[in-house]
């Protein structure tokens, strides 16, 4: 089976790292490869730290989706939780994927904001997607997803793109 990068996007705080961790648990145990890229966890990691201005999240999203289409190249199941708010951000690491599937974390904002571990809402970040930013919905996602209950659905639809057979909704 090839490779494949799975992208969970969705608002802040909507759940995209919660379901990444229990889809790879899952993968584990059944005993495949499987590595989880979360976004705020690469952001970290690379220097020098990218901004979160217009051109800042466009070369971190490029880095993301090179970095998750590399190790995909390589046979590995990527997850990748990360907003990537702009539907080009998405597009991009679609073209650049041996294979890929949108799970598109389909959270309520109010929702996301109760949420909010990290206080983002509550301190009115400037350019929140969401927000006080943009957030462009996925139109033809893979799946959509309403909260770590659809694992199973997300595998399934892995399962699909490393066989190249379609798209599993």
């Amino acid at each position: 089976m090839s490779g494949v990068v799975v992208w969970l996007t969705g608002l802040p705080s909507s759940g995209k790292s919660t379901l990444s961790g229990r889809v790879a648990e899952a993968l584990r145990s059944a005993g495949r490869a499987v590595v989880e890229l979360d976004g705020d966890v690469v952001r970290a990691a690379i220097v020098p730290p990218h901004g979160y201005d217009d051109a800042s999240r466009a070369d971190f999203y490029e880095t993301l989706a090179r970095l998750a289409a590399a190790l995909a190249g390589q046979g590995l199941c990527v997850l990748v939780p990360a907003t990537a708010s702009r539907a080009t951000f998405r597009a991009r690491a679609r073209a650049l994927a041996p294979r890929f599937v949108e799970v598109f974390v389909d959270v309520d904002p109010t929702e996301c904001a109760r949420r909010d571990a990290k206080g983002l809402y509550a301190r009115q970040v400037v350019d929140l997607p969401g927000a006080s930013a943009t957030y462009e919905r996925p139109t033809a996602p893979e799946v959509v997803a309403t909260g770590s209950g659809d694992v199973a659905r997300v595998v399934a639809a892995i399962d699909t793109a490393r066989r190249g057979t379609g798209v599993a909704t």
